[in-house]
């Protein structure tokens, strides 16, 4: 199973360092990865919209001091490290009823988006009540998919490269790693969204005109 850990030994053998058993060690290793591991995530994540990083929930209305711009304020969710759309009404495939409002980003919403601002810890609009669309600070290693964990450690040995290892080649070689394994997993990424026209009578069409 996949865990942080995992993730930094794959940084740290691509850099040829040893691995690691815990982020605790009293090891260079250990410190480093400790300390690099969670920017290098978060960077990766907000980089891009990783369909299993994204969630869409309910804003909590707040004081607006904007009132002549916006009429609407609302807080912005601690963990939303990137925006990505503002809905009045959700149409969301399956229960969410059990997620407490929050959704996952497999669920389909057919709401037009509308315009806001965000700025600092609060997102205005013109909405209300308003739905969040945004991607997650997501720490559970185990919904990543292969390809972005595959860019995450390469994006992590670059940060490892040299503190670690003192050689600016190998961080320039990790670097270019790092971008080409992060361009493949948001093509992998982008594949799995659907954009074209409806074609179920095209797969059903055959049955019954025999």
């Amino acid at each position: 199973m996949t865990s942080i850990i995992s993730i930094c030994n794959l940084a740290l053998a691509s850099i040829g360092k040893d691995s690691i058993n815990a982020l605790t060690e009293p090891t260079v290793e250990a410190r480093a990865c400790n300390r690099f591991f969670a920017p290098a995530r978060d960077a990766l994540l907000q980089a891009y919209p990783w369909r299993f990083a994204g969630r869409t929930r309910s804003l909590a209305a707040i004081e607006n001091d904007r009132p002549g711009e916006w009429a609407y304020a609302y807080d912005r969710p601690v963990d939303c490290l990137a925006v990505r759309g503002v809905r009045s009404a959700l149409d969301v495939t399956g229960d969410a009823s059990a997620a407490g409002g929050v959704f996952s980003g497999g669920a389909t919403s057919t709401a037009t988006g509308h315009a806001y601002d965000a700025e600092g810890g609060v997102i205005y609009c013109n909405v209300s009540p308003a739905y969040l669309n945004f991607t997650e600070r997501l720490t559970d290693p185990t919904k990543y998919s292969p390809l972005f964990i595959d860019a995450l450690a390469w994006h992590l040995a670059v940060r490892l490269a040299m503190p670690l290892t003192r050689d600016a080649q190998v961080r320039a070689d990790a670097f270019q790693l790092a971008t080409s394994t992060q361009a493949l997993a948001q093509t992998a990424d982008a594949n799995e969204v659907w954009g074209g026209a409806d074609d179920r009578d095209g797969l059903t069409g055959g049955r019954g005109n025999g």
